[in-house]
């Protein structure tokens, strides 16, 4: 059934080592937090069927958990092959995730050209006024340099925005691709 569904989009989400990423996709698509998430190796992927409220469709979503470490570089090519949606993920306690999602980016690129992304700042449940080290005006710097749609803090572990940062790209996703697919 997934191959005949014509609203079918691949996305793929990217950042640095233990920013958050599986977890974040676990509790999208399960509505779970994952504790002892391991770290990927190489990829994982998930597959969710989503009505978007706004045109009143299904879409299927093929999500592509790619790992972050640097050594799998060479693997992550070949599985951003087709994409349409990338979810840029850092953490919001670590400013290196940040700063590194430029480089995300150029990878990303080099590859599939531009797509429509957002960008996602995770753990926000480990923050406090006096713990945060990343400013918005540093976010909005990157955010502007990946042509990021919007920018959302989440926290996978409490749930807090997950739905809505896919939301969003899923809706970005489908404005951008459906004229082709009409």
């Amino acid at each position: 059934m997934v191959g005949s569904n014509k609203y079918f989009f691949k996305v793929c989400i990217v950042g640095d080592s233990e920013v958050g990423k599986t977890t974040i996709l676990n509790q999208y698509l399960k509505r779970r937090f994952v504790p002892d998430a391991q770290r990927t190796i190489g990829s994982n992927f998930f597959v969710k069927y989503v009505k978007i409220p706004e045109v009143k469709r299904m879409v299927t979503l093929q999500f592509w958990d790619l790992a972050g470490q640097p050594r799998f570089r060479w693997v992550r090519y070949a599985f951003y092959k087709g994409a349409k949606g990338i979810l840029y993920a850092f953490d919001l306690t670590r400013k290196d995730t940040l700063e590194h999602i430029i480089t995300w980016k150029e990878e990303v690129e080099s590859k599939i050209g531009i797509v429509p992304n957002i960008l996602v700042g995770n753990k926000l449940d480990l923050l406090t006024s006096e713990n945060r080290i990343i400013n918005l005006e540093e976010v909005n710097q990157i955010k502007q340099q990946v042509s990021a749609s919007e920018y959302i803090e989440t926290s996978a572990k409490i749930g807090t925005k997950v739905e809505e940062a896919f939301s969003k790209l899923t809706l970005e996703i489908y404005k951008s691709n459906a004229e082709s697919l009409e």
